[in-house]
């Protein structure tokens, strides 16, 4: 019997940044999470694509009350893939569309801002952009204490 573990909170920030993307950007648009393999990512008959990716997280340093919290800024990259039609795609439209669905977006409780965006690469075929947007988000330790257990042997007196 398998177990079915319950999302991590980057994961429902990620699915949540999936599902903006789908309500905002339309039909027009291939829009999932970034496949385990990239090199076999298949655009089938899409002629624009949106993959998000987690990227990575930086820290602030504990809050001082030796509780061990921290802010946690994770940082979510989305590829965009657009195909060349035989005419001037630049795509700069198609990055303000991401920008307008994402910048100030709540998903988690965490508020999305953005940190960054250009083109990753070009070719005859496709024009490639990538649309970084970041969040933060408490990042608290797992408790190191383990309770006692409880007391269940008693004695009476007397007895």
């Amino acid at each position: 019997m398998s177990t079915k573990l319950k999302p991590t909170q980057l994961e429902k920030i990620e699915a949540g940044i999936v599902a903006l993307l789908k309500d905002n950007l339309g039909a027009g648009y291939l829009i999932d999470i970034f496949p385990d393999r990239p090199g076999d990512f298949d655009m089938g008959k899409a002629n624009k694509a949106a993959l998000v990716q987690y990227t990575g997280s930086t820290y602030a340093a504990p809050d001082g009350t030796k509780s061990g919290w921290q802010q946690r800024s994770p940082s979510f990259a989305v590829h965009l893939q657009l195909r060349t039609l035989g005419y001037a795609m630049r795509g700069t439209r198609e990055v303000e569309q991401v920008r307008f669905a994402l910048q100030a977006a709540n998903i988690e409780g965490a508020e999305l801002r953005l940190v960054r965006d250009g083109i990753a690469d070009q070719d005859e075929h496709f024009w490639r952009y990538v649309i970084e947007v970041a969040c933060t988000i408490p990042a608290v330790p797992r408790p190191k204490h383990v309770p006692a257990p409880l007391m269940t042997d008693f004695q009476k007196e007397g007895a």
